[in-house]
């Protein structure tokens, strides 16, 4: 379906993986996609592969630079003012302790993961309540519903997409920076719900978790092997499959504030241990102990198979 044409979208990390999974699908619903990352050639390479709807006319362009740099926002709206679908897929991980984590490296991880989607919303959100107002204005000064339905298509409703990760719900060991990082975005959404509901704009957060990309694609053997253990589903997700929750949830006139997880499953596992290590440390004594203690390992062991 074309669901998307006339609609002008921008996404950042659009020049491989997550990013450019969601271009091309929001592209081949009729949007028109700018594409965002910091180098120019790889951007230049992604642009060329998105596809274009039947008759429908489509523009799509690149922009490089670093978001989490507001000045570079600032240059991002002056060149396309015209966004009404924002998809924040920009990101950056390092798995290491805290306490081997350099101070610049923190302030790396919080500025692409987390700033850069607050940056981008400020920059756009203005320009999308701006357009609501106006259309407000002319249609309460017009009777006809032409031009009401006219002013609707001109301005369409404004749409956010952050891609978080299920890291934010679960933590991990050695990703305390990148699971801080991707959780303020729960926070952030939710409270810009309250600020931008009224202007009919609308923002929502994707928490994948283990998906195939050159990622997940440089793993040991064994760093797959776990991770997939720790999978319900016993594989790993696709960026395509991420791609069309974000086309659902850009489609979807009435989600708002929301966190779409899409991970195999991935966070249920946490949930259950968790679960279990409660039941164990809260209800148990003496003798008692050692029998749930053996049924907690049973347990462990049912949870880490994939089915």
């Amino acid at each position: 379906m074309l669901d998307l044409i006339g609609r002008s979208c921008l996404i950042t990390g659009g020049s491989r993986g997550i990013g450019l999974a969601i271009a091309t699908r929001f592209a081949s619903a009729g949007a028109n996609c700018t594409l965002v990352a910091r180098s120019l050639e790889p951007l230049r390479d992604a642009v060329s592969t998105l596809p274009r709807a039947d008759d429908v006319k489509q523009t799509h362009d690149v922009l490089s630079g670093d978001v989490g740099d507001p000045e570079f926002w600032k240059h991002a709206v002056g060149m396309k003012p015209e966004i009404s679908i924002l998809v924040n897929a920009a990101g950056q991980a390092q798995a290491s302790p805290l306490f081997n984590t350099r101070p610049e490296d923190i302030e790396r991880l919080i500025a692409v993961n987390l700033l850069g989607a607050i940056y981008g919303t400020k920059a756009y959100t203005r320009g999308m309540m701006k357009a609501r107002e106006g259309a407000n204005r002319a249609i309460n000064h017009s009777s006809s519903i032409t031009l009401t339905e006219e002013l609707t298509s001109r301005r369409p409703p404004g749409c956010i997409i952050n891609i978080s990760s299920a890291l934010a719900a679960t933590g991990g060991k050695g990703s305390a920076v990148y699971a801080a990082s991707k959780a303020g975005l729960d926070g952030f959404a939710k409270s810009m719900v309250k600020e931008v509901s009224r202007f009919n704009i609308r923002i929502n957060n994707i928490l994948p978790g283990y998906i195939e990309t050159d990622m997940t694609a440089a793993m040991s053997e064994a760093a797959r092997k776990e991770a997939l253990s720790k999978t319900p589903l016993g594989t790993f997700g696709t960026v395509k499959e991420v791609a069309e929750a974000a086309y659902f949830l850009a489609t979807n006139k009435f989600i708002t504030g929301t966190n779409l997880v899409i991970d195999g499953g991935y966070s249920h596992h946490h949930f259950y241990r968790r679960v279990a290590n409660n039941q164990y440390n809260n209800r148990t004594t003496g003798s008692s102990r050692k029998q749930i203690s053996h049924r907690r390992s049973e347990f462990a062991e049912t949870q880490a198979k994939p089915d």
